[in-house]
């Protein structure tokens, strides 16, 4: 500030190296911003674009994707925003940019074809009353911190599951991780972090999968929690449970 007091630091952005500051001026006056790299280099190739102002920046958004074809209402989390909800249509299986008039940024959104579901609280014990239908994508939030959302599942013998996180991949902090278990509560699969080869230059490669087979006819519990304890609104994900689906990536 113009006394010279530091008043607000970011050095990253949650996983992205590159910073983004937000600040709440308390008084008129003059400010001072400063930019160095974090570990005081310099070369004529270290060049920015900073943008500063009262702009409109999204934070998250929920849920991260919706069936294709279908209206779906996208709530906005952020700063300077002028809109809190949209309606966002996917013509077809991807994704694609959600944004406001005059954001700093976008938020991906993923469109899928498999039947979606709303996570429902409570869901943090087992058992849970009702089995989720297969296939399916769940829209869910690890809220607040130390959060696991568990899902039952119906199996046969020789099933064979899939199960996809889709978080860190469409802009969530959430460093999922996903177990399932039988109904005895012996672990039949768990992943935390898997590697994606289609996600190009993403070297931060927290969301979870794995495939599994199921051992014997019953009833499974699947859990997704974070794998630090953290949570909160913005720890949104999409986890897609479903037989294998014929798939190439180019």
């Amino acid at each position: 500030d113009g006394n010279g007091r530091e008043v607000a630091y970011a050095d990253d952005y949650r996983f992205s190296p590159d910073p983004v500051l937000f600040y709440d001026v308390p008084n008129d006056g003059e400010y001072v911003l400063e930019i160095r790299d974090s570990i005081y280099r310099g070369r004529e190739d270290f060049v920015y674009r900073v943008v500063i102002g009262e702009i409109p920046f999204i934070e998250s958004i929920f849920p991260l994707g919706g069936p294709v074809g279908m209206a779906i209402p996208v709530e906005l989390k952020g700063r300077n925003l002028s809109e809190t909800r949209l309606v966002v249509t996917a013509r077809q299986e991807g994704i694609l940019p959600v944004s406001v008039p005059g954001s700093l940024n976008r938020m991906p959104f993923a469109a899928d074809t498999l039947p979606e579901w709303l996570e429902k609280e409570p869901n943090n014990e087992r058992p849970i009353p009702r089995a989720t239908p297969l296939p399916a994508i769940i829209n869910g939030r690890i809220d607040p911190a130390g959060d696991v959302d568990i899902f039952r599942i119906e199996g046969k013998s020789g099933d064979v599951v899939v199960a996809e996180v889709l978080a860190r991949r469409l802009g969530s902090p959430l460093d999922s991780l996903i177990k399932l278990v039988d109904s005895s509560g012996k672990q039949v699969a768990a992943n935390d972090d898997w590697f994606d080869p289609s996600a190009g230059l993403v070297t931060h490669h927290a969301d979870s999968m794995f495939i599994a087979t199921l051992p014997a006819n019953g009833t499974y519990y699947l859990s997704i929690t974070d794998t630090q304890h953290r949570g909160g609104p913005e720890f949104t994900y999409r986890l897609r449970i479903s037989p294998p689906r014929p798939d190439f990536a180019l």
